[in-house]
């Protein structure tokens, strides 16, 4: 044969037909040669061999064109290439194609582990900081874990670089944490950085995630269920002791909607007057303030509908429960658990803080607000109200499955009626409370 030159290929180009394919040789050995393919679209080379079965393959190798070009190959670009194949399967393994993979696969290898090397170097601050931006700030406890890490870890191993940072690095940050009296801080801490490093190992800024094998027992121990309910007497109880503890009246009122409704504290700091119908006699919680992404609709008792009612005669902004301090702001939830704390340390009075140590230390002993919740639930159960009606109350997530799926009704007349009765009892309670006795139906 003539082997592959110039005048060959384009003498084949002009005697080619569409749809037709001619092949040119540039004359193959015992270990496979180069080969033109030639259409009237232009001109691709292969080597060609045969494999460890003794089966034909092809290579491409890549386009043809007279004068060097970038993307293409010269007629002896392509010898070149088609003389380092052969050179492979006579020296080294027939089976060029699976050599050329394994070759790839190997410097994809090299490459990546390049990358998390070169990805590890980076500070933790910088790759926390990249995820925070990434997830960490979409969480509704974004903020809060931001300012948890960046106190306790951040300001340790922050400036370290990630891939050498170890587990007794992030044990010592997070021993700190349950040392000062923050156990369940320090878990947040821990599920927080787990989560962190999930995302870092997937991305591969990182091979392995040191906290693996840590459980929150190992941090701030195992966090027993709050189990907290104030009895009617403790609720007659807190009723006399409100207007004398110092919150303002803004914080009793919310406290006292959170017992009335079961609502989340939180929810209550985060709800609008646009939430409101005074006329309708409803709160609607929208999914956005709602902890399970649920909106929730609450009808309020007459018990209820008055405390609103005392909040509306002191509006001062879009907010329920507008900020002291801050113009246009809204309240902290974080400050009223605060508040409620601080009046039950029994103890000298903290820089900054009420003096009024022990004017809400109930006879059942410390309480929060989210036990205001449970004890509403717990009371309606005592009234007789079903426990799907107090769930729904609630507002907890449905359960998954077939329940989810075919149990739709939504139980809103039912769950109206529980709040109306609720709220007779705690007006009874706060009767009580005032050394006035009331008749049933009052």
């Amino acid at each position: 044969m003539a082997g592959i030159t110039i005048p060959v290929l384009r003498k084949k180009q002009r005697s080619s037909q569409a749809g037709k394919v001619a092949w040119v040789s540039d004359g193959a050995t015992g270990h496979g040669g180069l080969l033109a393919r030639v259409t009237t679209t232009g001109v691709t080379f292969f080597y060609e061999y045969r494999d460890g079965r003794g089966k034909r393959d092809r290579l491409s190798i890549g386009r043809y064109s007279e004068a060097t070009a970038e993307g293409c190959f010269t007629i002896d670009e392509a010898r070149k290439r088609a003389g380092e194949w052969l050179v492979i399967h006579r020296d080294m393994t027939p089976d060029v194609r699976l050599y050329q993979e394994q070759q790839k696969a190997a410097a994809a290898e090299a490459d990546r582990i390049a990358k998390m090397t070169q990805a590890a170097r980076k500070t933790f601050a910088d790759v926390f900081m990249e995820w925070h931006s990434a997830k960490l700030s979409q969480r509704k406890d974004g903020a809060e874990m931001l300012r948890a890490v960046g106190k306790d870890v951040l300001s340790v191993v922050g400036q370290m670089e990630m891939g050498t940072v170890t587990r007794a690095d992030l044990l010592a940050c997070l021993d700190t944490v349950s040392a000062r009296g923050a156990p369940v801080m320090a878990n947040r801490v821990l599920t927080t950085l787990k989560t962190f490093y999930g995302w870092a190992q997937l991305r591969e800024i990182v091979s392995v995630d040191p906290l693996a094998p840590v459980k929150a027992a190992d941090v701030g121990g195992k966090e027993p269920g709050r189990n907290r309910v104030l009895s009617d007497a403790e609720i007659v109880d807190l009723f006399r002791k409100m207007p004398e503890c110092g919150l303002s009246p803004m914080v009793q009122t919310a406290l006292l909607i959170s017992l009335a409704t079961g609502c989340r504290i939180g929810e209550m700091a985060k709800a609008e007057w646009a939430h409101v119908s005074m006329t309708k006699k409803t709160w609607v919680i929208p999914a956005k303030n709602a902890k399970n992404g649920i909106e929730h609709t609450i009808t309020l008792s007459p018990f209820a509908l008055g405390l609103f009612t005392s909040l509306q005669a002191t509006r001062e902004s879009r907010w329920i429960m507008a900020s002291p301090m801050k113009i246009g702001s809204r309240i902290a939830e974080k400050g009223i658990g605060a508040a409620v704390y601080d009046r039950q340390t029994e103890g000298p009075k903290r820089q900054g803080r009420t003096v009024a140590t022990s004017s809400l230390v109930l006879e059942g002993g410390h309480w929060t607000p989210h036990d205001l919740r449970r004890s509403c639930a717990t009371g309606m159960q005592k009234l007789g109200v079903m426990p799907a009606v107090i769930d729904a109350v609630l507002n907890h997530k449905e359960s998954k499955g077939v329940t989810q799926i075919y149990q739709r009704y939504d139980y809103s007349t039912e769950m109206a009626d529980a709040w109306a009765k609720w709220g007779r009892h705690l007006t009874n309670l706060r009767a009580q409370a005032k050394g006035i006795a009331l008749v049933a139906g009052d």
